[in-house]
């Protein structure tokens, strides 16, 4: 008997079974056809996970010219005042009688410059010791070394703080940031040196990085979000907590509560929490707002799936509406939106989701049935929309706080960089190590300080500090 008449037979004989194993194999394939439909625009998973089939887009023929566009400030290189190097080209014979022009002196008819690497880029200082004799006393007096001069032979503050740049900014691995350093200074330092260095600017930065915290703690509005890591062969959990100026990273093995506990930096923390509505957040007694971004996302995601659910798309357009009416209200120099333009806000807000709500009746405890009741997508989200409204629609009563959480996630992108490129962390110790030097920098980045001149003052007396530790 084949395969199909076994089935057939089945049907006969057993059809609530076969009916069982339809329904299960139905919800099997929609499971797997949403997990194949998500995309960087309906779901959390990032713009790279897409892959070469990306997410359509709709292509709209731009009015404007190609190239350059009126009023546009271009940016081109500039004559320097106090060139380097000046080499004159001049004649050394007349181009009629043959004279010599050797000693002539010339006359400056036009002037180009080039933006060159020079031929030797690296400097050996050496620092000699030198002892005076008294003329008076006899007594013998020896010079002394600067502090930072410990070795016999060594690499400079500047060569150090290259080498930092390199690695925590530009996240080059120990190799790769060898081999740059030997192609364009002919030294190679080698992993233990480039630990060494790494280390030293750890330390020096305990006080700053404390002094960042202490700025954070005192913002009104604050970004919070976290991410996986692969450190010493487990994953563990990269937290943020920054703002516009500020940048502080730490890891955990935990990723809520427990990780906010032991860092101490959240649970004191009294302004605006902007973050993506993980539970483990709304603990904190601090005022919260919702990324918007995310509840796109999720919009999108059920909008696509389930096309009846049409309270995702009307809330969508609703929030992009409010969103361009706060960004012309901040472009025009207000404060704050009309309240009649806020109020109509909250109206369509709590009209779609009420409407939404009736619609989408939650699943009810069967008999017999023990723990939580599971919800459909919709109406998890539904639930979150109702409790935590005013922390979504934060952004259109107080302009301090933005639409979104992207400012946490664009701090958190260059650790997840960082594994791509290196894998992991191979030690705890190198994670704490690395979390502190790019919180710096991403400060000093976000501040407009230049980089190397801040690195290179980690190993003077007086590190750069990018706030004002009280």
């Amino acid at each position: 008997m084949s395969r199909r008449d076994e089935l057939i037979e089945l049907c006969r004989r057993e059809p609530e079974k076969v009916v069982d194993l339809l329904l299960a194999l139905e919800a099997k394939v929609t499971r797997l056809e949403k997990r194949l439909n998500r995309n960087s625009k309906n779901s959390d998973q990032p713009p790279s996970s897409d892959g070469l089939r990306r997410p359509p887009r709709k292509q709209t023929k731009s009015k404007r010219q190609t190239g350059g566009q009126t009023g546009r400030a271009g940016k081109t290189l500039k004559f320097s005042d106090k060139p380097d190097k000046i080499i004159r080209h001049e004649a050394d014979y007349c181009q009629d009688c043959g004279e010599s022009l050797v000693d002539v002196e010339g006359a400056v008819l036009s002037r180009r410059q080039e933006i060159e690497i020079p031929q030797k880029p690296v400097q050996v200082i050496e620092h000699q010791r030198l002892e005076k004799l008294c003329p008076c006393c006899g007594r013998r007096n020896p010079g002394h070394y600067p502090a930072h001069i410990t070795g016999n032979v060594q690499y400079g503050r500047r060569f150090k703080a290259f080498c930092l740049y390199l690695m925590n900014y530009q996240l080059l691995p120990y190799e790769r940031t060898g081999e740059l350093l030997k192609t364009l200074l002919g030294y190679q330092p080698g992993g233990g040196t480039l630990q060494r260095i790494l280390e030293q600017a750890h330390e020096a930065l305990e006080p700053i990085e404390k002094a960042i915290q202490e700025a954070i703690r005192g913002s009104p509005v604050g970004h919070g979000d976290e991410t996986g890591m692969r450190i010493d062969g487990q994953t563990q959990w990269m937290h943020v907590f920054s703002t516009l100026s500020y940048t502080y990273y730490y890891w955990h093995k935990h990723r809520g509560q427990k990780a906010h506990q032991a860092d101490g930096s959240l649970p004191d923390y009294d302004g605006i929490l902007m973050h993506d509505a993980y539970r483990s957040y709304f603990v904190h007694t601090c005022e919260h707002a919702l990324c918007n971004a995310h509840l796109l996302r999720e919009l999108q995601a059920i909008y696509e799936t389930e096309p009846h659910q049409r309270w995702s798309w009307q809330l969508m357009r609703l929030l992009r509406t409010a969103w361009a009416l706060v960004k012309n209200a901040q472009e025009a120099g207000q404060t704050e939106l009309p309240v009649e333009q806020r109020k109509r806000i909250f109206y369509l807000f709590e009209q779609i989701v009420e409407r939404a709500d009736q619609h989408t009746p939650r699943n009810q405890r069967q008999p017999g049935q023990r723990g939580r009741v599971a919800q459909s997508v919709p109406r998890n989200l539904l639930d979150r929309l109702i409790e935590y409204k005013a922390a979504y629609l934060r952004f259109a009563t107080d302009f301090r706080v933005p639409f979104d959480n992207n400012l946490a996630e664009r701090d958190l992108r260059m650790s997840k960089l960082q594994q791509k490129i290196s894998g992991c962390f191979r030690t705890e110790n190198g994670a704490t190590i690395f979390c502190r030097i790019r919180g710096y920098i991403s400060t000093l980045r976000k501040q407009d300080y230049q980089l190397l001149p801040a690195l290179f003052s980690l190993w003077t007396d007086n590190p750069f500090i990018p706030v004002t530790a009280e």
